[in-house]
């Protein structure tokens, strides 16, 4: 028997690894400052895009050269989600039905819309997407159901300002 403290690996022989050395300029000082100096730079950056993202879904839905394309996706979930029984809808199910004129950015922005005016409620439950063409085959996606009350809501709104203003 060899002791440890005589055989080949307390030696290092037969070692794959290279030792680590210091990268030069690695002292950390520098690294403190750079670290400083990114850290100013990224606070007046929102940490939540929430707003932000329904921000620009608002503006891509309400851009006259998109009306076209926004209303045919709204058509078509609609349509689907009343034929449901539980008015429950997903893309799986209205996919196909779009017109091929539609641009997919113009589908996840008018989908982001529908739910934050409350049209369309997720019900918490998922099912694998179909969707080979888009490379999303195999990944889960929401299941939505519509909420129609949101449009009585919305024209009892406007009827109520129509009123306060005549």
């Amino acid at each position: 028997m060899t002791s440890v403290a005589g055989s080949d690996r307390s030696r290092g022989v037969g070692r794959t690894r290279s030792r680590r050395t210091k990268p030069r300029g690695s002292d950390p000082r520098a690294v403190g400052e750079l670290t400083a100096e990114i850290a100013r730079h990224l606070v007046g950056l929102p940490l939540d895009y929430g707003g932000t993202v329904e921000r620009i879904a608002a503006l891509l839905t309400t851009e006259p050269r998109n009306a076209d394309q926004s209303a045919a996706v709204v058509r078509v979930v609609v349509q689907d989600a009343m034929t449901d029984p539980f008015r429950e809808t997903h893309a799986n199910r209205w996919r196909e039905h779009l017109p091929q004129s539609v641009r997919p950015p113009m589908i996840g922005a008018t989908v982001r819309r529908l739910l934050s005016v409350g049209l369309l409620v997720a019900t918490g439950r998922y099912v694998r997407s179909t969707d080979a063409r888009g490379r999303n085959g195999g990944k889960l996606m929401p299941v939505y159901s519509l909420n129609l009350a949101v449009l009585i809501e919305h024209r009892q709104a406007v009827d109520a300002d129509q009123a306060a203003t005549a």
